[in-house]
Parts: C-alpha cells; structure tokens; sequence
C-alpha cells in the first residue's frame, strides 16, 4: 500500500461541517457566502440547479421513524464564489472547491460513456479553478446493482471512471496514489447519476487499511476495471487535520464476510473504521493515540427498514452517540452487502 505524504497547507481549515435536517443554506442567519456546499438527502431532493446545493434522492430514516430530509452542510470561513462550468455546477472558497453534475436516466444507456464523460468534465474544472487534488468524492447511481457480470451498472460505472483517470494520469505509472475517498449508492427512482467531489488547493494523504485489500488492486472477479477510490484522504490544515472516510462496510481482504447477516456485518464494519483510524494514526502520528481523532458526521445505509430494526440500538451507540448521523436507504455496490457506513473525522492540532 503506497501512502505518499504531501504537504501541508498552511491555512487554517477552511471550513465547519453542519449535519442537520434542515437546509443550512436556507437559514436566515447565516450570511448568502457562507455556505460551500450542502448535501441534500431525501425523497423530494431533485436536481435544480443550485451550485451549492447537491440533491441526493435517497430515503432519509427520520427521528420518528418516518422519511424525513437530512443535509450535510459545509460551512466556509471564507468568501465563496459559485458558478456552472461544462453543465458542472461548483463552489470555491479558494481553498476548497465543492461540485455536483447531473447525468439524467435518459443520458445512461451507455453507463460507463457518461460516467468516463462525466468525470473528464470534472477533472477539467479542476484544472481551471486551480483545485487539482481529489479529497472525496460521492456517486449516487439509480438502480446501481442492474445488469449481471460486468453489465452490471456499477461496474461499468467503474469502468467509465477507471478510463477516464487513465487518460488524466497518462504520465503517471501509478495513477491509483491520486485517487479520492469515495462512496457509491444506488437510488431507487430514475434520478440517474449524480456526482459530488470536494478538491483542494493542496493534496491529501492517500490512507488505507490494513485489514483490505485496497479497492484499486481488487482481483478481477469484481469487474473489469478495479474501483478507483482510496479508503480514506488524510488532509493537513494549519489548525487541525481531516479524515475523510470512504464508504466502509463488512469487507476483509477483497471478500465479503457475513453474507445475509446484517447485525454480523455492521460490527465488521466497525472493525474496518477503527483499524482504519488506527492506521492513520501509526503511519502519520507517530506515538499518537487514535482518540485524538474526533467523529464529527456518519452516514450508515442500509439497504430496507427491517435492518435497522435488527441492529436495534447498536447503531445509536456505535454511531449516533460520536457524532450527527442519518440514515439513508438504498443500493450498495456489491449485492450482498447489508450495511454500509462513512464518515468525517478531526484531529485538532494542540
């Protein structure tokens, strides 16, 4: 595993992360720049246009048990620019640059096209706001699990983006020690594909983990092109650190574990997050204790209801009692996944 380090940036972070179920950029006490980005969850959320507001159609688990609205907000110490570049819509603070694009189900008849398309759009964005190092990305994919073998919508979503970051990195042997942390859901409407990324002025700390193989280096019974995420992105700011954590479920070396049993594959997950800490801290604190690092939001999916159900109020104290979470139901990449977890984490620096 290749965890080059990078260098560190010398501002302050550039932004607070806000989890609510209400729209941060709607507030009438926050000033109209201070908002980069929002996340908005929920069965309502369609796609309009708003630079700074991507809308995720994923059912939200609401406190009551009903289907609620959920955003995760980040929140800009710095002025924010926003615009629309190549059917992209983005926010700068000049640090951080926040984008979303939108492929219609009308525009998938050929998934791994649009997504390598797609993702070529971003990457030149990227260059002309002069953001180019991925920090995290997430893929929100309807009906993500269609398809058998390598037809299956998601692999050909890997496939169209593997392609297209081998011709972004042609000069690079090893493109792979560039990839973001990333997350892929499916929805259960014809919303299509939605992409969201974070890029930064300065780049982050590629972070795997010990107990998996990493994503990129999957043998090829899991499709044709390997995933092209890093577990974590580890980033550097002159006043804390984050850890921006991929989509985490019950998977050890390249195999799933505990296929059909969702209390059995939370708690693996669990054993993923937290050797995934813990190994950041070793290769890049050395001496360091894996508390100095703080839960500030999770996302947990799962695939119905009847799962949560089962895990009872374990999720709540594994989850929910460390930091804001919502839950989210849908499409997992891998069919015999139950129950996928990720997260932000924080060091502040002494």
């Amino acid at each position: 595993m290749m965890e080059p380090r990078r260098n560190v940036s010398p501002a302050p972070a550039p932004l607070d992360i806000v989890s609510t179920s209400t729209d941060a950029s709607a507030s009438p006490t926050l000033r109209p720049d201070s908002v980069l980005a929002c996340m908005r969850f929920g069965l309502s959320a369609k796609p309009a246009g708003v630079a700074r507001l991507a809308p995720v159609s994923l059912e939200v688990v609401a406190e009551d048990g009903g289907s609620g609205v959920h955003c995760l907000s980040w929140l800009s110490r710095l002025p924010v620019e926003s615009g629309e570049f190549e059917d992209i819509h983005y926010a700068d603070n000049g640090e951080l640059l926040f984008g979303w694009a939108h492929v219609p189900e009308t525009g998938l008849d050929d998934v791994a096209g649009a997504a390598r398309e797609t993702h070529l759009r971003l990457h030149r964005l990227l260059q002309v706001r002069e953001k180019r190092h991925w920090l995290r990305a997430w893929n929100y994919l309807s009906r993500i699990n269609e398809g058998e073998g390598d037809a299956e919508r998601y692999r050909q979503f890997a496939a169209g983006r593997h392609l297209a970051l081998s011709e972004v990195f042609a000069d690079e042997p090893r493109f792979e020690r560039f990839l973001p942390a990333a997350t892929a859901i499916g929805t259960r409407d014809d919303t299509g594909m939605i992409l969201c990324f974070l890029a930064g002025r300065t780049p982050g700390i590629q972070v795997e983990n010990p107990r998996q193989v990493s994503a990129f280096d999957y043998p090829r019974r899991y499709g044709s092109r390997s995933p092209s995420f890093s577990r974590a992105t580890l980033h550097h700011w002159a006043d804390r650190d984050v850890l921006f954590v991929s989509g985490t479920a019950s998977i050890v070396g390249h195999a799933t574990l505990h296929p059909g049993d969702v209390a059995a594959q939370f708690e693996e997950t669990l054993c993923n997050l937290e050797a995934l800490v813990a190994h950041a801290v070793r290769e890049h604190y050395p001496g360091g204790s894996p508390d100095r690092f703080t839960a500030r939001a999770f996302k947990l999916y799962i695939r119905n209801r009847e799962q949560l159900a089962v895990l009872g109020a374990r999720w709540r104290q594994a989850l929910a009692a460390r930091a804001p979470t919502v839950v989210l139901i849908g499409d997992l990449c891998r069919r015999d996944l139950l129950v996928e977890v990720e997260a932000i984490y924080e060091r502040p620096h002494p």
